[in-house]
Order: C-alpha cells, then structure tokens, then sequence
C-alpha cells in the first residue's frame, strides 16, 4: 500500500516556491521586487539578488529570509493592517519605476486599498460574507475588484513590469489570484494546482490522474472522487470543493470532504487523504485528514448533525488522523489521495 502521508509531504517539498521560481525567473528581471500572499515570504527567497522588496504576507505565514519592507495583513478575515498594507504598497509602488511582481493567492485579505464610494468598513464586512458564502472563488474576486482600488489589474510599474504568478485558482485565471492585482496576460505561470497533482503523480507508477480540477460542492466532490477510483491504483486529484458555512464548528473543506468520502466509499477497501497545500484548511487548525484505512460507518446521524452546522473536524478526527504541518509555504490549493486495494 502507497504511504498516502509520505506522498503528500513529497510533493510539497518539490513544489516549495522559491524553488519553482528560480526555474521560471528570467535572467533580466525588473530589480525591484513586490510579493504579495500567502508564499510571498518564501518567492522572495527564491531571488538570488534584487535592490528593493516589499512583501504583503498574510499573519502566520513565512516571512522572507531576505531584507524587505515586510507588512503582515489579515485572512482570511481582512483587518486594519490589512489597508495599512495597501497604503505602503501604493507608494513602494510609486516610487519604484521597474517592478517585479510576484503574486499568491491570500492576497485578497492581506492587503487592500478601498476604491472611491467604499470605507474599510464596509469592505471587511462584506469580505466576510462572501467567504462564508460558498460560492466560487473567481465570484467572491469578481465582487472584492469592484471595491478595490488596486485589485482588477489596477496595480502598474510606471515603466518596466514583469509579473510571476504561483497559482491557487483555477487553470488559466490568472487574474484572480489575489483578486487580480496586475495586469496578467503576459504572466509568467510558476506553478498551479496542476503542478502539485502532477507532481504527485510522478512519484507513483500506478496512478490514475484526475485532470480537470474538482471546484464543486463538498459532496459531489466526494461521489466524484468514489466514482474515479480504481482497484490497484492511486487515484490522485486536485482543486478547492466550495463548503457553505451553516454553523460554528470547527472544520475546512479538505475535513468535510473527508467526512463525506468516508460514508459515499463505504463498499471500498483502501485509504485516502485530502489535505491542503497551505497547511491551512479552514479554521480547523489543521491541514487535512489521512484516513490510514477507509472506515465502515453504521449510524450516520450523528455525522448528518455535526455536517448540517459545520462540525466535520471531531467526526473526521475520530474516522482518521489529523495532518498538523506548519503553514510554510505552499498554496496550490488542495491535494486527493485514494489508494484503492
């Protein structure tokens, strides 16, 4: 049987970000640096020179090694310091003729300018209800572009740009990673979710490779997982399942998705694992779930309840074993793992 952990923990090491951008990293790159989200800390590490850096990074993620002008903003609850960011990142910005931009995903919360008509207020606010909304995350970007005035491509270089994306959306758009800062259609792509399943894939000879990225609700992201296995094979797959929010209990996505998988799979022999490439999955405090064996279930009622207010962290813990890593670096959205007897 494939160590379904030992899998998962290789394939983030191979696709940490300074490593990947330093594969991408053309040779003549504008001098000054802007990093922005979640793996801004660990891109900037990846330049083996420049002359200034700004970094936006989200609280508790891994600042840059390198000396930068480091602001440290909320998520995915947006806060105070999170406009604070926005305003430093306007004059770094304009003060600076070439740029590279280098951005990740987390930027949406971590660093903001309010548009005209638009109060820090009333932006926090409505942040809040959209990521509680269970809607898609290109929807959610397409709302906080309106009230931004430097998400929507708004953010430029006054004379030379070049921008690096390391990717947590879905293939192809760019532009909502962080809500679209720059203008992306000449971007160079570091890395997506793609990059980290077919990561995966390569360290295994008998896998079955889910291409298209799962984006729907939790459980048909959980019957379309059971459907795509295949006895003697490892099934691996990627994405960002939407989960709406009904209650106050702890959990993520990647537990609930667990949970679901554990009662559609009940006629199949084997493990799985559904974890987060940021350490971070939800308000769990963990990064997913490893289900060494794929549990038989009987009554499910109790599983239904802590479902129904967003309770799938103590139902996933007892059904399988918590994944603790540190939010280092990674944010390439979600990694699947099913090794089927």
């Amino acid at each position: 049987m494939t160590n379904l952990l030992d899998l998962y923990l290789r394939t983030l090491a191979l696709c940490e970000p300074a490593r990947l951008l330093r594969e991408k990293l053309p040779p003549n790159h504008p001098r000054n640096v802007v990093a922005i989200g979640k793996c801004a800390g660990a891109l900037l590490d990846g330049f083996d020179d420049f002359d200034h850096a700004f970094v936006a990074i989200p609280e508790g993620y891994k600042p840059p090694r390198r000396q930068a002008e480091v602001h440290i903003g909320g998520h995915p609850q947006m806060t105070g310091a999170s406009f604070e960011a926005g305003r430093a990142l306007l004059e770094f910005v304009g003060s600076h003729d070439d740029i590279t931009f280098v951005i990740s995903g987390g930027g949406s919360a971590c660093v903001d300018v309010p548009a005209k008509g638009f109060s820090e207020e009333q932006i926090i606010e409505t942040n809040a209800k959209l990521i509680a909304s269970g809607l898609p995350i290109s929807e959610i970007n397409a709302q906080r572009k309106k009230m931004s005035a430097i998400k929507g491509g708004k953010l430029r270089a006054r004379k030379k740009q070049l921008v690096m994306i390391y990717s947590d959306v879905a293939t192809g758009r760019l532009s909502d990673v962080a809500s679209g800062p720059v203008d992306t259609r000449d971007a160079i792509l570091i890395a997506d979710n793609t990059t980290l399943v077919q990561t995966a894939a390569s360290l295994i000879d008998n896998a079955i490779v889910l291409d298209e990225q799962i984006e729907c609700d939790v459980e048909e992201a959980a019957q379309r997982l059971v459907r795509a296995t295949k006895a003697k094979h490892v099934l691996v797959a990627g994405g960002e399942p939407t989960v709406k929010i009904k209650g106050d209990g702890r959990g993520g996505r990647d537990t609930e998705l667990a949970v679901r998988f554990a009662l559609a799979a009940q006629s199949i022999d084997g493990a799985a694992l559904f974890a987060s490439s940021d350490g971070v999955d939800g308000n769990s405090g963990v990064a997913g779930i490893h289900l060494p064996r794929i549990p038989r279930i009987g009554n499910s009622h109790e599983i239904d309840a802590a479902l129904g207010r967003s309770d799938s962290l103590p139902i996933a813990t007892q059904l399988g074993e918590p994944i603790m890593i540190a939010p280092a670096g990674n944010n390439l959205r979600d990694l699947f793992l099913v090794a089927r007897d």
